[in-house]
């Protein structure tokens, strides 16, 4: 997956007094956030199918309290607030009395606000934000507030700001280690092959393995992105960043 979003070097200038370490970064991410209406923040990395968020959180301020661990481990990465934002290629604002995004009321995120957000319609506009570094890194950034009062571009250049510093700080420390879930290499590639639209015997052939090995690889990869068949890992696999098609 390419990176639309990420701007050249000048665009980290909006976070330039950011500080040196990720609280502090984060924070400062969230007063912009703050400035244009958000007030439920939720900066994470993006868990796999079936894998819950209790390790990945990088910064919260989502409800009246801290999320806790209890409730950490009942979110998982096929939520539908995480699973449209594992999609998006540009920053992306719901409402969410809006009848096409229905779904928002069938997340486990937003029925927490529904639940303890003070006031009530704090919770009214969503943001969805997604930053993909391939292969390093995937965050989902979820904002909620009664009106978020932002221009699309504004808030691509906040989005393109946020990409570049992300990738920054990670290359120095990662912001996230592999995540539970993650595909092992040789299933990348079997699966990645098979996205090709390459047969079990050829892709046997090309990694001199037996096609009993490939097809335990698809299998693992199935299982693991909680699929039913090839062609669903497959866009289960591009969803989470597992693989990616040239």
């Amino acid at each position: 997956m390419n990176d639309p979003l990420l701007g050249n070097a000048k665009n980290a200038l909006l976070f330039e007094n950011a500080g040196s370490t990720p609280v502090e970064f984060f924070e400062s991410a969230a007063n912009h956030f703050r400035s244009i209406g958000a007030e439920h923040i939720l900066v994470t990395g993006l868990p796999l199918p079936g894998k819950d968020l209790s390790k990945l959180v990088l910064f919260q301020q989502w409800g009246e309290t801290e999320l806790s661990p209890s409730q950490l481990v009942h979110i998982y990465g096929n939520d539908p607030l995480l699973r449209r934002v594992a999609v998006l290629n540009k920053p992306t604002k719901w409402r969410f009395g809006d009848s096409e995004n229905s779904w928002l009321h069938k997340s486990a995120l937003v029925n927490i606000l529904l639940r303890s957000a003070v006031p009530p319609r704090s919770y009214q506009s969503f943001i969805g934000i997604h930053i993909h570094h391939f292969n390093h890194l995937q965050v989902a950034i979820c904002i909620a507030g009664e009106t978020l009062d932002v221009k699309a571009r504004s808030l691509e250049e906040i989005t393109s700001s946020l990409q570049y510093e992300l990738k920054e700080m990670h290359a120095i420390s990662p912001l996230v280690t592999n995540r539970p879930g993650e595909l092992s290499r040789r299933e990348k590639l079997v699966l990645a092959l098979t996205a090709e639209g390459k047969t079990a015997g050829s892709i046997a052939d090309e990694l001199q393995i037996s096609q009993r090995t490939v097809h335990a690889h698809l299998q693992n990869a199935a299982e693991k992105m909680q699929a039913s068949n090839k062609t669903q890992t497959v866009v289960e696999a591009m969803r989470y960043g597992q693989i990616q098609l040239y």
